[in-house]
């Protein structure tokens, strides 16, 4: 294969990663075929199998690149909350909380039912499971929980709960909506991450 072959080839395996992450996030894995993923791409079924063995092969790797998506998404969040000198775990809380769009779902929610169902490869699984622990990771380090003293293990007490009250609340407005109640627990959530 020449250079412009092989230069071309690698620039379609990566569209057809970065087109089923996306996918994957909107729409779930399970809930999205080879051949949506490459007729979004203007490719062949056929062609997929050049590159990947299968479609749990590429799942793996796009897990992989959403979860690398998501922490350069919190990135710019910090970034901007420095800007704005604000904290940058409650700035992190609220966006998280206000992002509704399913194209830019978090992939701790989206990945989640593929993983729970027992479809997922081990591959998958290893994804995912990398993937959140370095998000959990940032978040915990961003809420300034490193450390042994007692005052730092009660701080990275309330920031897994408040972790897990996060991720938690987003998935119960994608399935719920804006309801009155839900905008409750949201606010009560950015509440608590404020103190």
């Amino acid at each position: 294969m020449g250079r412009s072959s092989q230069t071309k080839a690698l620039e379609n395996r990566t569209k057809i990663v970065e087109t089923a992450a996306a996918l994957f996030r909107e729409f779930g894995v399970d809930q999205v075929s080879v051949a949506a993923i490459m007729t979004a791409n203007d490719m062949t079924v056929g062609g997929f199998y050049k590159h990947f063995d299968s479609k749990d092969a590429l799942v793996a790797e796009a897990f992989s690149l959403a979860f690398d998506h998501s922490r350069e998404a919190w990135d710019g969040v910090f970034s901007q909350a420095d800007r704005k000198t604000e904290d940058r775990s409650v700035a992190l809380v609220r966006q998280y909380l206000l992002n509704k769009s399913a194209r830019r779902r978090c992939p701790l929610l989206a990945f989640a039912p593929h993983i729970a169902n027992g479809s997922a490869t081990a591959a998958s699984k290893n994804a995912y499971k990398a993937g959140t622990k370095e998000l959990l990771d940032k978040f915990l380090n961003e809420a300034g929980t490193s450390g042994t003293s007692a005052d730092e293990a009660e701080a990275q007490r309330n920031a897994l709960v408040l972790f897990a009250a996060m991720v938690g609340a987003r998935a119960m407005s994608q399935a719920v909506g804006n309801t009155e109640w839900m905008l409750a627990i949201e606010a009560a959530i950015n509440e608590a991450a404020a103190h």
